[in-house]
């Protein structure tokens, strides 16, 4: 039985599966991402770990900043591996067996495509929610990659040209309001001018996350309510220019904010039914992944593994 490794490095969190070809994990493990220095360390802990498993017969590598052209890591704003990262052929030059580096948004797309609900689609959204925001996008049944290497940056996009300070150096990137550290730092704001009795004030500032945020909104706490009406809202923004530009069929929502399910997809939806043009409003909408809480981003790996070197997909 031949077997895959997928993995999927994030700015929090390295989660890595070995699957077989059905994309059943077979065995998974995971890392805090700032436990490594540097990429040649994550992947030598990698090795260690699995080199008593069966022989590969390939590794999808999932990763924020990815230019599939190069196949290396170039100036990912979460990352503090260096300016370029080879990632691919690190990889490749430890395992000695073929290997695949894709954009992690890209990923979740291709592992929609494969393991999800999007296997008829041939135009749709995938957007990943977590400690940046990324985007895969199929079009013409076709994952867009761009001139570069580099499409989908939808984190990067600017919505408040004089707003809050992103990693990458802009001014008011999307990623600075609906990712996780923004999320966070609108929460406590809204704080700092309540009258004390918002349920968020009873965690620690440390402790602050949105799952305690969209928690307390669920309660119909105001402070929560409003923070994640504020989420909602640029999400939903984002949402319209892909749909109104792009007609896309869905937008699925991954990542570890997209597990607030419900309330998050009810919440979008309310804000994008202003936003969308008359004649595309009941033609697109959103969806949760129905992969989100099977590992997604390792399953995508492993699928994006698979497609790229002709494995399983036909």
């Amino acid at each position: 039985m031949s077997t895959y490794l997928g993995v999927d490095i994030g700015g929090t969190n390295v989660c890595y599966g070995i699957s077989n070809a059905d994309g059943e994990i077979l065995y998974e493990n995971s890392f805090k991402t700032d436990s490594f220095k540097t990429a040649d360390e994550l992947v030598s802990k990698i090795h260690s770990d699995l080199k008593r498993k069966q022989p590969l017969a390939g590794i999808g590598i999932g990763a924020p900043s990815v230019n599939e052209r190069t196949q290396c890591i170039e100036f990912a704003p979460n990352l503090n591996w260096g300016d370029i990262v080879p990632i691919q052929k690190i990889f490749q030059e430890k395992f000695d067996i073929e290997t695949v580096a894709v954009n992690d948004a890209n990923a979740a797309a291709i592992g929609e495509k494969t393991y999800g609900d999007a296997p008829e689609m041939k135009n749709f959204g995938v957007i990943t929610l977590g400690t940046g925001i990324g985007l895969g996008l199929y079009i013409n049944n076709e994952v867009v990659i761009g001139a570069n290497g580099l499409a989908g940056e939808l984190g990067h996009s600017i919505i408040r040209p004089d707003g809050r300070e992103c990693k990458c150096g802009n001014l008011g990137c999307l990623e600075t309001y609906i990712a996780k550290e923004g999320i966070v730092r609108t929460a406590k704001e809204k704080l700092e001018f309540s009258s004390g009795g918002s349920l968020l004030n009873n965690i620690s500032p440390s402790e602050l996350s949105p799952t305690e945020i969209f928690k307390a909104a669920r309660k119909e706490d105001p402070v929560a309510l409003e923070v994640v009406d504020l989420v909602t809202k640029d999400l939903a923004f984002a949402i319209s220019n892909l749909v109104n530009i792009l007609d896309l069929e869905c937008v699925f929502l991954t990542g570890g904010i997209a597990k607030n399910g419900n309330l998050l997809k009810r919440k979008t939806e309310k804000h994008l039914k202003t936003l969308i043009l008359p004649n595309l409003r009941d033609k697109s909408f959103i969806k949760i992944s129905s992969i989100n809480d099977k590992n997604s981003g390792v399953l995508g790996a492993i699928a994006s593994i698979h497609s790229k070197v002709g494995i399983l997909l036909s």
